[in-house]
């Protein structure tokens, strides 16, 4: 059952970045709180008290707080992080809502992240406006079904994200987080090829790397999941305090996967890595600036281009 409240704080905050990571310049609205699906990583297990989803209804003050925001450049902002997107849309209708409000906001860039795959109301909307963004979280079809449980199955959401880049949409792409299972290095370029079969390389906003992080508070939760692969590569605490695989393993990682999406779409597919500091950028994107306002940019412009 969903609860409805007021959000009696901010809509919008930057997102948190752990200390010494890059920051890729993105600001959260927090709409809704809670998820229907049960990943067996989300650390909304750990945050949230209360395990009903909780929508807010006075959506319309998050227009007061983007006028506030009008004159700053480059602004990129989504919903995902406290709640799913689009898994509870059917009820609240939120992203019709959404829509009515970035339609004039024409400058700032919004993203839908998510896993679900109730885009109805994406699909009916008179209009696709140029400067929204249908995100999704993707891992390979083994860990989707091991992992990300109650959650859509891959095939499911690449149709359907390949329905809304066919309405015109941009999508993002997420892969994150990136779980170290034996054969990763098969799996994840598979799903690379998978999602450019279904995705021209112009209808992509951003494509996102992340490997597995959890701070200490999960460890146990994460441990109690019968069946649960998320153990499968060593973990260490790392410059953040959060469970980590070895820098080495994160490394190879985002290079494997980064080199296979470039050889499919270009060189210049626009990727960044979240939550990694300047010396991971250093290493998988060698020459490239790791300064906030310039990263921001550089995915600002690709979205709208």
């Amino acid at each position: 059952m969903i609860r409805h409240a007021r959000q009696n704080g901010p809509f919008v905050r930057h997102c948190p970045c752990s200390p010494d990571t890059v920051s890729c310049g993105y600001h959260n609205i927090d709409l809704e709180q809670g998820c229907p699906f049960s990943c067996n990583y989300c650390i909304l297990q750990a945050y949230l008290q209360d395990s009903n989803p909780v929508s807010f209804t006075n959506i319309e003050d998050l227009r007061l707080e983007l006028e506030s925001m009008r004159s700053l450049p480059h602004l990129r902002l989504g919903t995902g992080e406290l709640a799913d997107s689009l898994a509870l849309d059917p009820d609240t209708g939120l992203s019709k809502k959404i829509l009515e409000i970035f339609a004039d906001f024409p400058r700032m860039v919004f993203e839908f992240k998510t896993k679900s795959v109730e885009i109805g109301h994406l699909i009916a909307a008179p209009k696709v406006l140029p400067n929204v963004v249908v995100g999704w979280s993707l891992n390979p079809d083994t860990l989707c079904r091991g992992e990300e449980l109650g959650a859509p199955a891959l095939g499911d959401r690449l149709e359907a994200m390949a329905a809304v880049a066919d309405k015109g949409y941009r999508v993002g792409i997420h892969f994150d987080p990136m779980i170290a299972v034996p054969g990763w290095e098969e799996l994840y370029p598979d799903l690379v090829d998978k999602v450019t079969r279904r995705i021209p390389g112009d209808r992509l906003a951003w494509w996102s790397l992340g490997t597995l992080r959890f701070p200490p508070s999960m460890r146990e939760i994460i441990l109690s999941k019968p069946g649960s692969r998320l153990f499968s590569g060593e973990l260490v605490r790392g410059y953040d305090g959060k469970y980590r695989y070895f820098r080495p393993l994160r490394r190879r990682m985002f290079r494997v996967v980064s080199k296979h999406i470039r050889s499919r779409l270009s060189p210049q597919v626009p990727l960044y890595l979240c939550m990694e500091d300047k010396a991971m950028w250093s290493d998988v994107f060698p020459g490239r600036s790791v300064e906030e306002e310039e990263v921001n940019a550089d995915l600002y412009r690709a979205a709208l281009r």
